[in-house]
């Protein structure tokens, strides 16, 4: 793992002080386990109200700090003078988006930390803490997404995901992505109110400012919650796979080469995902720590792995074939150079295994969590995608 340390962002900062200030009356001083967890049934139902709760506020905030913007637009354009009127309207439209991105933004937090509180997770387990990177602490994950910040740029083993993409593209993108909500605010505040004065549209066009941007803010915060269960559950899934799957006596039946396989298959997806994104580099971190892999190999080369399957036994194979179906899936997304790789890992196979990778994506994007787990359970110990 690289030794530079990544500097913890302001906003980060703040929102996980204000996770702690949540959580400071609550008794969290145990690990959890799947088993503590509520049954997918009521993660399905609690999720859903929350995500539900999140979308009609954010609806409604962005709807409620347009209109004023637009009523200014409407009804006092002509009893200002031009430049008095676009700078009350510049004013207007700045404290208001002020508003509505911190408001936003407390909705985020205040809905991760519910989420985050429903499956038990908290900031003392011991466990966690020692395991893992302080940067992947399950509030910092949480804050991340709720605040929508960029996950930090933590090399495990030498492996980089972004080694195939431009540093422009990736600065520009970081800058594009830390801006969104502001960015599109103002655009879609000026947009109708300008076309509609340059071309001379009706006054009563420039009100649908107001529905778009609310359905806007309404999407954003549906990203904003869809992101945070994926990575909450891809964290308590990642936990039960190391701890009751990929125990030491469970994988003492497996060869050096098959570990230094499940190591390759886990880093090759990871890397050709272009993200760093928390779900996969904490399945790979727990998986080398648990195989005790520290050396430095390219462990994310595609063509080594395929070399790797050649010479493995039939059950090996199965085996890292599945781990990089796990992988692929937990992101949530399957990228064109993904597909391709899996294609060339699963083989002969891959209608099947590609069939396991959506399926296992499909049940954690759906609150699944114990049906994920054992849905890979029986993948990994019965071979029951066949």
């Amino acid at each position: 793992m690289s030794n530079k340390k990544p500097k913890q962002p302001l906003l980060e900062k703040i929102g996980v002080n204000y996770f702690n200030r949540l959580s400071i009356k609550l008794e969290t001083d145990r690990e959890i386990h799947l088993k503590d967890i509520p049954s997918d049934r009521v993660l399905q139902v609690v999720s859903n109200n929350i995500t539900l709760n999140t979308v009609i506020i954010a609806f409604l905030v962005g709807a409620l700090t347009t209109v004023p913007a637009v009523v200014f637009e409407m009804y006092f354009r002509e009893v200002f003078s031009t430049f008095n009127y676009y700078a009350l309207l510049s004013a207007i439209t700045l404290v208001l988006l002020i508003v509505e991105v911190g408001v936003l933004y407390w909705i985020g937090m205040r809905s991760t930390y519910t989420l985050a509180h429903l499956t038990g997770c908290n900031e003392n387990d011991e466990n966690h803490k020692s395991t893992l990177p302080p940067e992947y602490d399950i509030n910092k994950m949480m804050v991340r997404s709720a605040l929508e910040l960029d996950d930090p740029t933590i090399e495990h083993l030498g492996i980089n995901p972004h080694k195939n993409i431009s540093k422009k593209w990736l600065v520009f993108s970081a800058l594009l992505y830390k801006a969104k909500i502001l960015l599109t605010s103002v655009v879609i505040k000026f947009l109708f109110t300008r076309i509609a004065a340059r071309y001379g549209v009706r006054v009563s066009f420039v009100w649908i400012a107001i529905p778009v941007t609310a359905v806007w803010d309404a999407v954003v915060m549906y990203k904003v919650v869809k992101d945070a269960r994926l990575r909450l559950f891809g964290y308590h899934l990642s936990k039960y796979l190391i701890e009751e799957i990929f125990t030491d006596k469970w994988m003492d039946t497996y060869s050096s080469h098959t570990r230094e396989g499940a190591v390759r298959a886990v880093s090759t997806i990871l890397s050709l995902s272009g993200s760093y994104h928390p779900n996969n580099i904490i399945l790979l971190i727990r998986l080398s720590q648990n195989f005790v892999i520290e050396e430095h190999k390219d462990y994310d080369d595609l063509t080594k792995l395929l070399e790797h399957l050649e010479m493995a036994s039939d059950e090996e194979k199965y085996l890292l074939k599945i781990l990089a179906g796990i992988t692929a899936s937990f992101d949530g997304k399957v990228n064109k150079a993904e597909k391709n790789a899996l294609i060339k890992i699963f083989n002969e196979e891959d209608e099947v295994y590609m069939k396991f990778t959506e399926e296992l994506r499909d049940l954690l994007l759906n609150n699944r969590l114990h049906q994920s787990a054992k849905f890979c359970r029986e993948a990994l110990k019965f071979n029951k995608i066949f």
